[in-house]
């Protein structure tokens, strides 16, 4: 079984019934690859609705939000006319090894990239596939984490002093069971305003009443500790995919604190094996222009390289459109 699907097709070609159909193939295959696209962003925005629910829609004054199109977020280090020298979305650095929303109360199912434009030099971006990762663990470890909730965190101040529903307060130190971080960056441009615009999308939900909400507040009852100091959120490390019913590792480790059935002391132990299995199984994309990427946001992760730089120590131009959504058919 490969680390990512290639399909050799033009979306232009396809019925809506077809393009609709990619959807659950992603689900299935955790990433997949389609090459030598030509999309405007009316067409690409008709797609990702096709796909599913976009969360986008609601919150087209984001700054990062296609004004026209709110169903595509940019990613690009490239300054919008009109908007006040405001870049992209990550529009600076390298990105860790990350999935959408880890911390959030419904993050979205899957996730989908078009290039625009890369850089002139490469700046990969590398996919795990969580379902060849859980296939290939040994029995007594399948067995072991069977039922393990990950205790999920960050060691940011402002995480912290949110006030959110779905997060359980703890005693339990922020502490990453690894060194790596999501995002690094040498200088931080984002505004107070532009950070509550991102802090508005931690609450986002596909539906109110949704059991994916009914299980986050399930375990804030469980496990949330009225004299904690800290946040942090739980959530199941072998995953069973809501549309699919194949199992797969969930396994953010870059915010991993703990494990809520697993003796402390062998908590780092735990963490570095998966880890370190994990990892064997990704696929490392070098982009191309009219490249499409779409890869499951709930059995995977991605990590892009830091973004080379020109002639004048600058960042080469680079524009990605990303859609998230959440697949059809999951309440």
């Amino acid at each position: 079984m490969e680390n990512a699907t290639f399909l050799d097709i033009n979306l232009k070609d396809l019925t809506d019934a077809e393009i609709t159909r990619l959807a659950t193939l992603t689900a299935y295959a955790t990433n997949v690859i389609i090459k030598h696209q030509e999309l405007s962003k009316i067409e690409y925005s008709r797609i990702l609705q096709l796909w599913g629910q976009n969360p986008e829609r609601d919150h087209k004054e984001t700054w990062f939000v296609d004004e026209a199109h709110p169903e595509i977020t940019l990613v690009t280090n490239k300054f919008e006319v009109g908007k006040e020298n405001k870049q992209g979305l990550f529009a600076r650095g390298e990105l860790g090894w990350h999935q959408n929303g880890t911390l959030t109360l419904d993050p979205e199912d899957c996730v989908t990239i078009y290039c625009q434009q890369p850089t002139e030099k490469p700046c990969d971006t590398s996919f795990v596939n969580g379902v060849i990762a859980f296939n290939e663990l040994p029995i007594d470890v399948k067995k072991q984490i069977e039922n393990t909730l990950i205790i999920l965190s960050s060691d940011a101040r402002s995480f912290h002093k949110l006030k959110l529903n779905h997060l359980v307060k703890t005693k339990l130190k922020p502490r990453i069971l690894c060194d790596e971080r999501v995002y690094k960056i040498q200088e931080d441009g984002i505004s107070i305003s532009e950070q509550r615009d991102l802090l508005k999308l931690q609450s986002r939900v596909r539906t109110e009443d949704s059991v994916i909400i009914k299980e986050m507040m399930n375990r804030k009852e469980q496990f949330n500790d009225p004299k904690g100091v800290w946040n942090c959120v739980y959530k199941k490390l072998t995953h069973k995919h809501r549309l699919t019913g194949v199992n797969g590792l969930y396994f953010p480790f870059s915010n991993v604190i703990g494990f809520h059935d697993i003796p402390q002391d062998e908590w780092q132990e735990l963490h570095t094996f998966l880890t370190n299995h994990y990892l064997k199984y990704r696929y490392i994309h070098r982009w191309d222009q009219g490249d499409l990427v779409l890869f499951d946001n709930t059995q995977g992760l991605h990590k892009r390289e830091d973004i080379p730089l020109d002639r004048n120590g600058e960042p080469q131009p680079r524009e990605l459109w990303r859609g998230a959504f959440w697949y059809n058919g999951i309440a």
